[in-house]
């Protein structure tokens, strides 16, 4: 009876915090989680090819800031929508409790899809979500591939 119990107090602990993850409705819940990026890969859309790699602390911060989040808009992406690049956002693991260091490997925690038309495509933590970013950011992001 006990380990019945158990069991069903760990699938209820696990479907309750599944839902409080789901629960971020606004981009900017995710600023914590973008900020952390230690690397950011500049991909082309045509060639599949890394153009660029951002590991400054001072260039991922600019970046991070013309991103605009505030301004980020839910959308979803035109039926036509034309992909221009990516950029993929890499940072190291966590260390845990106990740990001094980490092994140095950066692990990919978002990719920001931007297509034409000023709309993004932002995959986070295992979440797809469409928006439409502001002129400025989308011609910020345009300079990556020109």
């Amino acid at each position: 009876m006990k380990k019945i119990f158990l069991i069903i107090a760990a699938i209820l602990t696990l479907l309750l915090s599944g839902c409080q993850a789901n629960k971020k409705t606004d981009i900017s819940a995710y600023r914590d989680d973008i900020v952390k990026s230690q690397e950011i890969m500049v991909i082309s859309a045509d060639t599949s090819e890394v153009l660029e790699t951002i590991t400054s602390k001072d260039d991922i911060e600019h970046f991070i800031l013309a991103l605009d989040l505030d301004k980020w808009k839910w959308k979803t992406l035109p039926d036509k929508a034309i992909e221009i690049g990516s950029f993929r956002l890499a940072q190291k693991k966590t260390i845990q409790f106990g740990q001094s260091d980490t092994d140095g490997t950066l692990y990919e925690v978002a990719t920001i899809t931007l297509y034409d038309g000023s709309y993004i495509h932002f995959e986070i933590c295992g979440l797809d979500m469409s928006f439409e970013v502001s002129a400025d950011t989308a011609d910020y992001l345009n300079g990556y591939f020109s």
